[in-house]
Order: C-alpha cells, then sequence, then structure tokens
C-alpha cells in the first residue's frame, strides 16, 4: 500500500501513504528483501512485480563511482540531504538486499539476478572504503549472499578485510565489563554480531 509506481514512500500520515516524503534506498532495500522473502515463501506473481519496482529503485540510486545515494523527491529528484547526512548505512543494506536477491538465482528470473550482480560488482570499490560499523556489518551480509551463488574468492577476502575492521573495533572499544562494538548502543546494534557470524561461515576465521 506504500508502493507506487516508483517505490516505496519514505513515510505515512496514520494510513495513508505521504508522498511529499519523497523515496529513499534504505525503505527500498528493506522492500525488496521483505519482497523477496515472500516470494521464497509464497511464489507469487505480485511479488516479482514489487522485487522489479525496487530494484529498479536502487539501480537508479547508484552512481557512477559505485555508491549509492539516499534521498529523493516526489519529482524523482535526488535532494541537497544527500550532502549533508552520512550514506554508509543505506549503502551497506543496498548490498545487503541485492546480495540476498542474488542468492535467490534458482527461483528468480535471470533478468533480476543478473542486475543485481552488476549493481553489487560495481559497488565493489566503494565498499573496499566503508569504516562506518554497520555499514561494514550489512555490507558482509549482502555478500555472504553473494557467495551462496558462486565461489568468490575475491568476495571472500572482502568479507575477511570487512569483519576484521570490526573485529578492531570490537578490541578498541570493549573491556572492564563492557563487550560491545561501540562505546555506546543505538540502532540495529545485531548487525554487528551478526555480520560476524556471516563472516565466519564464509572464512571459517
Amino acid at each position: 500500500r506504500m508502493t507506487n509506481d516508483v517505490g516505496i514512500i519514505q513515510f505515512a500520515k496514520l494510513n495513508q501513504p505521504d508522498i511529499k516524503a519523497g523515496y529513499t534506498l534504505d525503505d527500498n532495500a528493506r522492500a525488496m528483501v521483505a519482497a523477496c522473502m515472500h516470494y521464497r515463501h509464497k511464489g507469487k506473481a505480485r511479488d516479482l512485480e514489487l522485487i522489479r519496482k525496487y530494484l529498479d529503485f536502487i539501480s537508479i540510486c547508484q552512481q557512477s563511482g559505485g555508491d549509492f545515494l539516499n534521498y529523493m523527491d516526489k519529482e524523482l529528484r535526488f535532494t541537497p540531504q544527500n550532502d549533508d547526512v552520512n550514506l554508509d548505512d543505506s549503502n551497506g543494506r543496498a548490498i545487503w538486499a541485492l546480495g540476498y536477491l542474488t542468492s535467490l538465482n534458482k527461483i528468480l528470473p535471470p533478468d533480476l539476478t543478473e542486475k543485481a550482480s552488476k549493481l553489487i560488482n560495481n559497488s565493489l570499490v566503494h565498499i573496499l572504503g566503508m569504516y562506518s560499523p554497520r555499514a561494514m556489518a550489512f555490507s558482509i551480509k549482502g555478500l555472504y549472499y553473494c557467495c551462496q551463488k558462486q565461489n568468490a574468492p575475491g568476495i571472500k577476502a572482502m568479507i575477511k578485510m570487512l569483519a576484521h575492521r570490526i573485529m578492531l573495533m570490537y578490541r578498541f572499544e570493549s573491556g572492564n565489563g563492557w563487550n560491545w562494538f561501540e562505546s555506546y548502543l543505538t540502532y540495529a546494534n545485531s548487525i554487528l554480531p551478526e555480520s560476524m557470524v556471516y563472516a565466519w561461515l564464509v572464512t571459517e576465521d
């Protein structure tokens, strides 16, 4: 109900989508994961329509350098908010969503998985420059799913590098009964230890 011809709308006023809020990469990435999961369990054609719509939105958000912009207004213009806000988390969520889609290559139409793979390949250089904990964690999760489709030593090495960075954060911040990756708790905390489990599943390290 929140999705129109472009993608999922960012906000609602009570039970009515608020088109003035525009769209975000964040929300369309999460919506695509949900639609993929639903298709995996139910196999409904409507899910494919949504997956294609969210994937197209993610594709529009990718820039020439492989990174993604997050905020788009109702006129389909990227907003100045993209210049003022750290976009690493949204980039990480995009990698997670794209990776998850590629892992369903046996049940999804080839054009969808091929497009998602291309978007991830374009983003690999940008991923190397990530240092935000959640961005790295979401990226590890997405890259893990990529490894389910094919044996990719380069991607495995990237997962190991990102996990090493997160491990160093843990070593720096933990101690005196504080067993955590940061000096505080904020949002989406579970993705940090979850990503380390995914990294182990790939690297066995």
